[in-house]
């Protein structure tokens, strides 16, 4: 049987595979003598401001290279987080979805070791500053996979919960409402603040401080 949040992850996926097709296909047919309009638009300051912001963390040549990447990965958490606005369970309350997209990113951040240190560097640093610190630096290499999954998974889950609590809470006050109780007036009056608040503010924050961290760590394995 599939999960409530299988199925969100289905339709989001497809959501986002025909939207990146029906922009791809947009931008492929600009006039590069004209301005974008519409949704090309869009999709042209999104990819500027997204260059901007990695290369400015990752500087002029990772950046470049890395862009691709932290676009794809905001648009996708972002959009998994705000699916609770259209009645889905957000795919990001879910720890295996939040541990793979930062499983990419350690990833990411080992092949920088690597590229910057060559194999024998990267072993040879889980024995600096000497070998007893070989405990300690097979944790530290560890934390960014267990702190970029439990940050963002913990956030999103949180506010799942707070928002079905309030549900409940709003559905018993308004039972003691005549006639009306059953159609819970009271969440319909107080949820909307509250999912301003955790399906919007929340859910970009949080797409944006893992797209923020990401670039920052693998940033820092490079010397340049």
């Amino acid at each position: 049987m599939f999960q409530s949040e299988q199925i969100s992850i289905l339709i989001l996926t497809v959501f986002l595979g025909a939207l990146f097709y029906i922009v791809g296909t947009k931008l492929k047919g600009l006039d590069p003598k004209s301005k974008p309009k519409g949704l090309a638009l869009l999709a042209v300051l999104y990819v500027q401001t997204l260059s901007k912001l990695t290369i400015e963390n990752m500087g002029e040549k990772h950046g470049k290279r890395m862009s691709a990447y932290i676009g794809t990965v905001f648009i996708m958490i972002l959009v998994f987080n705000m699916s609770g606005l259209l009645g889905l369970s957000a795919p990001t309350s879910n720890f295996s979805v939040t541990l793979t997209l930062a499983f990419i990113t350690w990833i990411l951040i080992q092949m920088a070791k690597v590229q910057e240190n060559g194999w024998g560097g990267y072993f040879k640093g889980f024995f600096e500053p000497f070998f007893p610190f070989v405990i300690p630096n097979v944790f530290g290499t560890i934390a960014p996979l267990i702190s970029l999954s439990l940050r963002l998974f913990g956030n999103i889950l949180s506010g799942t919960v707070i928002m079905t609590l309030l549900y409940s809470f709003t559905a018993w006050l308004s039972s003691f409402v005549p006639v009306i109780g059953g159609l819970n007036p009271i969440g319909v009056i107080v949820a909307p603040v509250l999912h301003l608040y955790f399906d919007m503010f929340s859910a970009f924050l949080q797409a944006f401080i893992f797209i923020s961290l990401t670039s920052i760590m693998i940033a820092v394995e490079y010397s340049e």
